[in-house]
């Protein structure tokens, strides 16, 4: 089968990730398979084995260089059987192009689309939110619809768009995301790990600011943050380092550098970096965000807080700093719940899902 995917980027973030897993997989079961992104987008360090077509000039800003590619997908697609798309101006050019060839169309959602820059870290300006909500809107309204989470799903229809076709969980690889052997003895330093961005909804300045409520001589601890950029941590009133891994394997070994990995996003379409933190061995704190509950249960294999209550949120840590006990039973609980979460499944339930799509 020759299937091809829209994506905005090919980046060091979650949505990338996934097409590159997936597409990884597909390849090694037999099919043909191209991503499209605009040109200079493509910043993942990890193997593609699916074949990456730029399309348009490159510029700096993402939103040119999402308006730049659109005006020459059309030429650079190559014919195939079905067509994936993410991220709303895409997704209409991908039903466009559709009709015109005469092959079925997916909208992959990711996230909740539709309210997907209202924090205001990217569109700033009220008419470009206006024009952008509109095209998601739009895009939602697609015949079919595969999406990552039930959270998702309701998002999805509760904006007016269609009820899905597929439900397909993200996962993590558990060749590269496994426990380590470095349990720590009670009465050490807590070691805590964050995935550190720069966009309002994830949470991080909350997460600095829970950390600085807690009392560091009677629960201590330090943080690691990951990132990709340069995050300001000049507000944390305690011991942080920041880190930039080049690859999965150094991702992997800075999770097992921890005891507890808090995610504080204020809302996900499923949530990575808890899951591949949990298969890594480390207790969750997180923000009952929307995808995390694909797979994060309170108080069974990680304590779960409302968004932006920065109180509940270094409560939880402090708890879990101070209690190995449930610490170690969360992360006992959770190294067993993640299991069916591997990206092998969720390739093969892609696969199935096409497959449903093109038999239509």
């Amino acid at each position: 089968m020759r299937i091809s995917w829209l994506m905005p980027n090919l980046h060091m973030t979650g949505g990338a990730r996934v097409a590159i897993e997936l597409a990884n997989r597909l390849v090694d079961f037999g099919h043909e398979f191209n991503i499209i992104i605009p040109a200079g987008r493509n910043r993942f360090l990890k193997e593609i084995k699916a074949n990456v077509i730029e399309c348009g000039i490159k510029v700096r800003s993402p939103l040119l260089a999402v308006a730049s590619a659109m005006f020459s997908v059309r030429g650079k697609l190559p014919a195939g059987d079905v067509l994936i798309a993410s991220m709303p101006p895409f997704v209409l050019l991908a039903k466009s192009i559709g009709k015109e060839r005469h092959i079925p169309v997916a909208n992959y959602l990711l996230n909740d689309d539709v309210h997907f820059f209202d924090d205001g870290s990217h569109l700033k300006s009220e008419l470009l939110l206006k024009i952008y909500r509109t095209v998601a809107n739009k895009s939602i309204r697609s015949k079919t619809i595969f999406v990552n989470s039930q959270w998702t799903a309701v998002q999805c229809v509760a904006a007016g768009g269609e009820k899905p076709a597929a439900f397909i969980p993200h996962g993590y690889d558990p060749e590269i995301f496994y426990p380590g052997n470095n349990r720590k003895t009670v009465g050490e330093t807590r070691r805590l790990v964050t995935v550190g961005r720069e966009e309002k909804w994830k949470g991080f300045a909350d997460l600095i600011n829970a950390l600085n409520r807690i009392d560091i001589e009677k629960f201590p601890f330090e943080l690691k943050v990951i990132s990709q950029k340069d995050i300001d941590l000049c507000e944390a009133r305690f011991p942080v380092q920041l880190v930039k891994p080049d690859s999965d394997q150094e991702l992997a070994a800075h999770y097992r550098w921890g005891d507890i990995f808090i995610h504080s996003s204020w809302f996900e379409g499923f949530g990575m970096p808890p899951l591949e933190a949990q298969a890594c061995g480390l207790a969750i704190v997180s923000t009952d965000s929307g995808g995390v509950r694909e797979f994060l249960n309170d108080k069974k294999n990680a304590l779960i807080t409302l968004p932006r209550d920065i109180e509940a949120l270094a409560g939880s840590v402090s708890q879990l700093i101070h209690n190995a006990e449930l610490r170690e039973s969360l992360i006992l609980n959770g190294l067993n719940s993640c299991r069916d979460f591997t990206w092998d499944n969720a390739a093969g339930k892609f696969e199935d899902s096409i497959r449903k799509l093109t038999a239509i």
